[in-house]
Parts: C-alpha cells; sequence; structure tokens
C-alpha cells in the first residue's frame, strides 16, 4: 500500500514540462491606410426633401483631407448637373465654399465650374447663391490672378439683373474684388471693365429696390476696408440716404458718412439754402446727431456709438448737443455790419424812424434758416431719456469718449451723466459711474451732485457700490461739506454692508490723500476734539472709528499742520494702524520720529549703511536691492559655510523690505523666494557632502528636495517679467535638488527606491533636454554650469538598469555641485506678483454659517486678482477642519475685466460636509495651477500655489429633518 502511494506521489510531482523557444517579437508596421471612399447616392433618393436630408447631414460631416474633399466634390457636381430643384442646388453650392477651404483642394476646377454655370443658370436664387459663394472664396484666389477678373466680368455682367438679390449678390461681390480695379484705373471704358467699380457702386445707390441700395453702400464700405479711399463726393449721396425708409440704408448710410468725416474732416461743404459752409466733420456730426431721434433703435443706438469717435468737431456743436434749446429762435445770430447789409439792401418804403421797419418779415423755416438740424439739438440729452436702454449705454459711451478729450465739454456733460446715477436699469447706472470716473481728471463736483451720488450707496448691488466708491477715490470736491457728506455715507454704509469694509478703508484712504486741506478743516468735528476738555478714547475695533482714521492720518501725511491737532491716543492708534495696516496708513514723520515701528527699524539700519538719508523712500529701498544683489554676485565662489549665513541675513533683510515698500514688494519678494530656495539647496549640500552630518535615511532630504522643489514652483507660477537668466538658474536649481536627492537614494535606500528615483532623475533631464531644444534662447545667453554640463553630456549612462555607471555619473555631478549664481538676481526691476484680495467671504468666526449634513450651502465669493493672465488657472479652494479640500473652477461668467491684466471675481461656492460635533472654521483661499513643471518628478503631485491669505469662516452643520 506505501510503495502504491508513493508510486502515485511521484507520478504527481515528476512530471517534466519542454519548454518551447518563445518566437522572436516582431515590430507590426502599421501603414496609414488611404482616405476611405465617400458615397453619398444622393441618385438613390425619391424627392427633394431626402437629398436636402443628406446634404445637411454632409454639412455637419465635411472631409477635412483634399482627397476625400474632392470625391465629395466631384460626387456633388455630378448631381448638380442633373438636380432641377432650386433650393437643393442652392445647397450643393453652398456646401462648395465649405470645401473650397480644404487644405490643397483645386481652386481652379471650382471657378471654371462655377463660372461655366452662370450661363446656364436661370434660376435668380441660385444666382445669388452663385455669387454668395464667389464672395465667400474670394480670399482664397490671389489679387492679381485672372479668377478674379472672370469673376468681376461676372458680376458687372449681372449687376443689372431684374431680381434685387441678384443685384445685392453683385454689388457685395464687387465690393470685395474692388481692389483688383487698380489696375485699371488709366482704362475705366475698357471692353473688358465697361466702367469703375466706384461708378457702378455710385449708380445703384439710387436703387429702386432698398436691399440694393443698402448692399451698395455696405459694398463701398468693404472697399473702404480693403484699402481703397472713398471719394469726396459720395458724401451728398449717403447725406440724401439719411432719409431712406429702409432701415438698413440709413444704418450703412451713417457709417459712411462716418467714415467720410474721419478722411476729409477739414474738407467745406455748402450749407443747404445758405452761403454758408461748414467742415465735413462739424455737418456730418449734426447729420448723425439727428439720427439719434430716430424711429429705428438699431439706428439711434449705432448713431449714439458713433457719435464718441469724432474727436475733431468743433465746440459750438458740441455744446448744442447737449441743449434742447433751438439756436436763438431758429435763426442764426448776425453782426451789426451783417444787418446794416440787409437794411441799406432792402430799399423797402419806410415811416423813416427806422430803417426798413416796416419791410415785410419772411417765413421762417426751421429746416432752411438754422444751421443745425432740429434734432441735432440736444442729441444727447434725447440719447439719455431714450426708452431702450442700449441708446442710453451707447450715448454715455460715446459722452465719456468725447469729454475725456475736451475739458471743457467734460464740465458740461458731467451734470447730465449724474443724473443718470438715477436709472431704473442697473447696467446704466454702472456706465454712468464708470463714464464719471473716466473723465474725473477735469472735474470738482458741487454738493448737490455729490448728495445725488451718494444715494448709489444704498444701492442692493455690491457692484455698483464698489464702482462708485472707486470713482469717489478719484473725484475732486470742491467744498469741505461735500467731502463731509462722503464720509457720513461711508460711514452709514458700514452697519448697511459690513462686507464692504475694505473698500470703504480703501474708499477713506484715497479720499483724505485727495483732499488734505478739507480734511485739515473738518479734524476736529471728526476726531471729536475740544479746545478745553479730553474726549474718551473711541474704540479701536470700530470699524467707523478705523475709517476715520486712515482718511485723517493719509491727509496727515501731505499736510504737517494737522499733526499738532492730534490727541496722544490718536498717536498711539497710528502706531498700531501702521503695523496692522501697512497698504492703508502712509509714513508720516512727525509721528514716527518718537517712536518707530519694529518693521522700519532693519529698514532703517540696512539703508542707513549706503549713506541715505530718507527712510522708506523709493530710491532707497531700489538702491538697496541694487546693492544687494551686487554683493551676491560671487556667493557661489565662496564656502558653504559663509553662503549660509549670507543667505538668511539676506532673505530676513528682504522679507521685511517687501512689507514696507509697495513699489519694491514685488521684486523683494521674488528675490526672497529665489534666495530661500537657495538657502535650502545650501544646507542640503553641506548635509550631502559631509558624512558626520548625513543621517542614515533619506526622509530629511526628500523633504528639503520638496521644499526647493515648492519654492521654484512658486517662484515661476506667481511672478510675471522674469529674466530669461533667472529661469534658466532655477531650472539648474531643480536639478540639482533631484542630484542630492539621487546620491542619498543610491547610496542608502533600497532597490525600490534607487530604481524609482533613478527613472524620475533621468525623466528630468530628458524634459530638460527638451526644454533647451524647443526654447533655444530659454537660458537667457547663460550657459549651463559644470553640474547641469556633466549631467547632460553623461545623459546616456543614466539607466535604472545600469545602477553602478548611474551612481558614478551622479558622484562625479557630486563634486560639481555649488550653489547657483547671485547676477541671475539682475533686472528685476519690472517683476510683477500675482495677487488677490478676498472681499468676500469676511472673516467671521463668531456666527456661524449652518448647513443641513449631507447637503449644500452657497457662499459668495468676490475677489480682486491683479496681475493674471490667464483667469482659466484660478481656482477656488475650500479647505475643511479635517483637512479635505475642494477646488471650484471659477465660470467663465464669473470674471470682469477690470483693466489690462486686472479681473474681478463674482461667483457663488458650494459646500457639503458630513455631520460635526461643534462648529469649526472652514478656510476660502484662491490658489494657481502650478507652471514650470517640466522637471517635476511624474510621480508625485503638484500642490497648487496659493496666492490671497486664507479667509477663515465659522461652518456648523446640524442633522438632516427628514
Amino acid at each position: 500500500m506505501a510503495a502504491k502511494l508513493k508510486k502515485r506521489a511521484l507520478a504527481e510531482f515528476s512530471h517534466v514540462v519542454t519548454e518551447e523557444p518563445q518566437p522572436v517579437k516582431k515590430l507590426r508596421l502599421i501603414q496609414r491606410s488611404a482616405a476611405p471612399v465617400v458615397s453619398l447616392n444622393l441618385n438613390s433618393t425619391s424627392s427633394a426633401q431626402e437629398v436636402l436630408f443628406l446634404l445637411l447631414k454632409l454639412e455637419e460631416n465635411l472631409p477635412t483631407e483634399r482627397d476625400g474633399a474632392e470625391q465629395v466634390y466631384a460626387q456633388l457636381v455630378e448631381h448638380l448637373n442633373g438636380e432641377r430643384t432650386s433650393i437643393v442646388r442652392c445647397k450643393i453650392i453652398a456646401l462648395f465654399a465649405r470645401l473650397v477651404l480644404v487644405t490643397g483642394f483645386n481652386t481652379h476646377l471650382f471657378a471654371e465650374d462655377l463660372l461655366k454655370r452662370f450661363d446656364s443658370e436661370n434660376s435668380q436664387k441660385v444666382k445669388t447663391q452663385l455669387f454668395t459663394t464667389l464672395k465667400d472664396v474670394s480670399h482664397v484666389f490671389p489679387g492679381n490672378s485672372a479668377y478674379v477678373r472672370r469673376f468681376m466680368r461676372a458680376a458687372f455682367k449681372h449687376v443689372s439683373h431684374t431680381s434685387h438679390s441678384v443685384r445685392s449678390a453683385c454689388l457685395q461681390l464687387i465690393g470685395c474684388l474692388g481692389a483688383c480695379e487698380q489696375q485699371y484705373q488709366d482704362t475705366p471704358a475698357s471692353p473688358d471693365w465697361p466702367v469703375s467699380v466706384a461708378e457702378v457702386l455710385t449708380r445703384y445707390i439710387s436703387d429702386s429696390d432698398p436691399r440694393v441700395r443698402c448692399s451698395a453702400f455696405e459694398a463701398m464700405l468693404t472697399l473702404h476696408d480693403g484699402g481703397r479711399t472713398l471719394s469726396f463726393s459720395a458724401y451728398s449721396q449717403a447725406c440724401s440716404a439719411l432719409t431712406d425708409d429702409y432701415e438698413g440704408v440709413r444704418l450703412a448710410a451713417m457709417q459712411q458718412i462716418w467714415v467720410l468725416c474721419h478722411l476729409y474732416p477739414e474738407y467745406h461743404v455748402q450749407v443747404a439754402n445758405s452761403s454758408e459752409e461748414l467742415r465735413l466733420v462739424d455737418d456730418g456730426f449734426a447729420k448723425i446727431c439727428n439720427m439719434v431721434t430716430d424711429i429705428s433703435v438699431q439706428v439711434r443706438v449705432k448713431a449714439a456709438q458713433l457719435l464718441g469717435s469724432l474727436q475733431q468737431v468743433g465746440p459750438r456743436f458740441l455744446e448744442q448737443t447737449l441743449d434742447k434749446k433751438l439756436m436763438s429762435m431758429l435763426r442764426r445770430k448776425q453782426s451789426a455790419h451783417e444787418r446794416a447789409r440787409e437794411h441799406f439792401s432792402a430799399g423797402e418804403w419806410s415811416t423813416g424812424q427806422k430803417w426798413a421797419d416796416d419791410a415785410p418779415k419772411e417765413d421762417v423755416n426751421p429746416d432752411t434758416v438754422n444751421l443745425l438740424s432740429i434734432g441735432a439739438c440736444g442729441a444727447f440729452v434725447h440719447g439719455l431719456e431714450d426708452e431702450f436702454l442700449e441708446v442710453r449705454n451707447a450715448t454715455l459711451d460715446s459722452l465719456c469718449e468725447l469729454a475725456s478729450n475736451s475739458p471743457s465739454f467734460s464740465d458740461l456733460c458731467h451734470d447730465s451723466i449724474i443724473d443718470m446715477f438715477n436709472d431704473e436699469i442697473e447696467s446704466v447706472r454702472l456706465n454712468a459711474i464708470n463714464s464719471l470716473r473716466k473723465i474725473s481728471h477735469n472735474l470738482y463736483l458741487r454738493e448737490d451732485q455729490v448728495d445725488i451720488i451718494l444715494g448709489v450707496l444704498k444701492d442692493f448691488s455690491d457692484v455698483s457700490r464698489e464702482a462708485l466708491r472707486n470713482m469717489l477715490g478719484l473725484v475732486r470736491l470742491e467744498t469741505k461739506a461735500g467731502l463731509n457728506s462722503c464720509i457720513m455715507a461711508l460711514l452709514d454704509n458700514l452697519p448697511r454692508y459690513p462686507q464692504d469694509k475694505t473698500s470703504v478703508w480703501r474708499c477713506a484712504q484715497k479720499l483724505g490723500a485727495g483732499h488734505p486741506s478739507h480734511t485739515l478743516a473738518l479734524t476736529p468735528d471728526l476726531l471729536c476734539l475740544h479746545p478745553y476738555l479730553d474726549t474718551p478714547e473711541a474704540d479701536m475695533d470700530d470699524p467707523a472709528y478705523i475709517t476715520v482714521l486712515i482718511l485723517v492720518f493719509n491727509a496727515a501725511a501731505l499736510s504737517p499742520s494737522m499733526v499738532p491737532l492730534f490727541p496722544e491716543h490718536t498717536r498711539r492708534h497710528y502706531q498700531y494702524l501702521r503695523s496692522s495696516l501697512p497698504d492703508l496708513v502712509p509714513v508720516i514723520q512727525s509721528l514716527d520720529t518718537a517712536g518707530e515701528a519694529d518693521l522700519d527699524k532693519l529698514l532703517t539700519k540696512q539703508i542707513s549703511r549706503l549713506g541715505s538719508s530718507k527712510l522708506g523712500s523709493e530710491p532707497d529701498a531700489a538702491r538697496f536691492l541694487d546693492d544687494l544683489t551686487r554683493r551676491l554676485a560671487g556667493l557661489e565662489s565662496l564656502p558653504l559655510a559663509i553662503n549660509v549665513s549670507i543667505l538668511e541675513a539676506a532673505v530676513r533683510d528682504l522679507e521685511q523690505i517687501k512689507l514696507l515698500d509697495n513699489k519694491v514688494s514685488a521684486p523683494a519678494d521674488c528675490m526672497s523666494v529665489y534666495l530661500q530656495s537657495q538657502l535650502l539647496m545650501t544646507k542640503l549640500l553641506i548635509r550631502v557632502t559631509n558624512p558626520s552630518q548625513c543621517v542614515a535615511d533619506s526622509e530629511s532630504v526628500v523633504s528639503s528636495v520638496d521644499k526647493i522643489l515648492e519654492l521654484t514652483t512658486r517662484l515661476q507660477t506667481v511672478f510675471l517679467g522674469l529674466t530669461g537668466s533667472l529661469l534658466w538658474s532655477v531650472r539648474q536649481l531643480e536639478l540639482k535638488a533631484l542630484t542630492a536627492q539621487m546620491v542619498v537614494a543610491l547610496g542608502r535606500g533600497s532597490l525600490a527606491e534607487k530604481v524609482r528615483t533613478c527613472e524620475t532623475f533621468r525623466h528630468a533631464l530628458a524634459l530638460l533636454v527638451r526644454s533647451l531644444e524647443s526654447e533655444p534662447g530659454g537660458s537667457g545667453g547663460t550657459s549651463p554650469d559644470p553640474c547641469t554640463r556633466h549631467l547632460l553630456t553623461n545623459l546616456d549612462r543614466i539607466d535604472s538598469s545600469q545602477l553602478q555607471s548611474t551612481h558614478a555619473v551622479v558622484q562625479g555631478a557630486l563634486a560639481l555641485l555649488r550653489p547657483g549664481p547671485g547676477s541671475a538676481l539682475s533686472h528685476l526691476s519690472g517683476v510683477r506678483r500675482v495677487g488677490a484680495t478676498l472681499l468676500q467671504p469676511v472673516e467671521n468666526l463668531e456666527t456661524p454659517v449652518k448647513m443641513a449634513a449631507g447637503l449644500t450651502a452657497g457662499i459668495r465669493v468676490l475677489a480682486i486678482v491683479d496681475n493674471l493672465v490667464d483667469v482659466r488657472t484660478l481656482r477656488i479652494q475650500v479647505k475643511y477642519p479635517d483637512q479635505q479640500s475642494q477646488l471650484v473652477k471659477p465660470p467663465a461668467q464669473a470674471w470682469s475685466r477690470l483693466s489690462g491684466l486686472r479681473h474681478q471675481l463674482d461667483t457663488e461656492v458650494v459646500m457639503s460636509h458630513a455631520l460635526w460635533s461643534e462648529s469649526c472654521a472652514v478656510e476660502i483661499s484662491l490658489v494657481l495651477e502650478p507652471c514650470g513643471q517640466h522637471l517635476r518628478p511624474s510621480a508625485k503631485k503638484q500642490d497648487m500655489v496659493e496666492i490671497a491669505t486664507p479667509v477663515k469662516v465659522l461652518v456648523s452643520t446640524k442633522p438632516h429633518k427628514l
């Protein structure tokens, strides 16, 4: 029995398996197949509706390759020759315009087919589509092409067609191809070219069909856009067309008058029924003003838009547009010499008491006596009182544009703009606020005007309130009573809208700096000063009191006579606000002499070394940065221990300077971030190269490398205008950090860690080489340092399968590792920093925002972002108490551009979380997607770069009740 079991066991476990040799793996080379044959099967359809259905499907999926496009074109041409339905033929010809745009398409074949079809086609719809298709593809053919001449000849031949649509299409084609008439300017009456382009268009301006007249005007405008100068003789025809019954004709005629006003502004034109002459720009301005009262909304909007760009119009005409009263009872005022000449030439009988006193008076005709037509008087007033908001907005834009270039006109029109602050439409009110802000440098506001303006501060719209406060910070007030009204309105705004606190403070800062003399007169009342009694000290937690102090301190910086009025507690409050709100409170020399803030002392000490005499001035801070850059130029040649002490002192100084001077804050911050990364790299080199300080594991080395990469990422993401040499130095710094990590990993890491680190390192080197190839000038003319040159030369020897050779290459690079050059920090004066200010939500750790657990709650986010190139890279980060974070991408409609790189974000963030035991703070901040990650390890996910100070909002979750 035992023998049988033994035999069975041997039989089960002693099978011999013969391994066959694996076949050699062959590479399969796949040749790209030719374009698929497109078959439309249009002949298999039974009705025109089915053909149209197939053509619509084809339009959605047109081929993009040349072969496929030509196959489809051949099938469409074949079906077009036998098709009887005109609508189908029109659709096929319309598809030709899409197929011709395919790269490499045979345009000569297309042109020949369409030119032949003109003679055989009888349908007016198809002919119209033929000319429309030629107009759409006219840019494909060069101007000197023979086909262009043939297209023009066909258009001239059919421009007298009985159908208005054919005539309109021909005129539009002539306007597009009219530049080729330059070849025939000497022989306009040649057989091939019967008349000139301008003559044809002028002839059809008076066509019987309004659509043809409109096309003729539009063709002339197309000629102008193509570089052809319109003739002065077209002005009279355009003026006559302003009374056309067709809306499109009036629109095109207005546009042509506007063009001629810019081309011939100083030409003189005859006034109707008068011997007077006016400049063309003045007469054209009056004609367009008359269209502000047109029956069509589109015409009124267009007229109001065109008026703003006529900057050369005379002041007499500008002033008349703001007054509805006609000029001198419909009569132009005459001089005494002109009246005497008329009396002498009259010759009628009289009583002798007054010459020509019994002469019959002529019948006054307003259209013939007045220089301006009735509609031009008060044109802007009519536009501002229009029932449509589009007209009112366009009128405001034109008023603002004209007033910004004419101080006298801005002084007249700002009353009309201020009246629009009471408009019922929010967009019109906002436009009026922005318009007044743009012309504020020419204005002084009266008390009655200030009362109208301040009513907007009670508006529910935060956008209108913010725009008004920005405008108040720029305007100039005539009296101290007006300034006092502004201050009281701002103080009333604080309890009504507490979230506007920061904006109110900024407005108070600008008001104080702009009106130091008025603020001096109001200081005793604002600070509640008494000539004999000591007043109680106000609460520093009161936002209204801080608003008054910001106003007074900014005025005191420009008016030193105000400082002796300050009581002792106000002087102490200045020191507190100067430390807590340095952006809003300026430096007051007389208040700083007794005791300066701690932040100012370090800057004073550093600047005194340079021999400067004025604290915190712009030249001193800039000179200090230049001197620091020169001192750091030879940093790489010093011992590592000395580098550490120098870098620590430099970083400490820069951190203080960027807080004191906003004008050099961005360059100082950029230098500080770069030197911090160099400081970490220097300390890492000391640890790696010194065996006595090197730790047994690589965790601390990895954390140091991560910190260096975090700083370099912030440097490349947040700062704009970095020089090529600095960017190249940053990339080399990242490579050095990864090299130090490789040294520790290959020396003390496990096999898996060695392989992973080696692959990451080789990937980073390959990306650096690719970056150099794609950006030949990316290094800014700086050659690689010895360490980078050594690694790039031995790139082929770095491989995870050859750790020994990799270790030798890295050890050779370790001997060449040195800190980066300090000379890369030169020319940083133009650096700008991406920054954001969170206006909402306001930090609140007292009243929690309540939401049901598992459900959602919305929090409004309002922020101003500066120096942001691409808004799509910004995210809103919500960090919960359990360290979970949520990234929200703002929608496109949440952004509004305030200036070139200044944007406003207004959106709502939806939060949701599980049940908490108590109320906790949720942090809301703005972050950017990191840039410059071409050297990043592919396995490590990079964190977002924060650009705004997080705001803590207290949130309380409650159980969800069913």
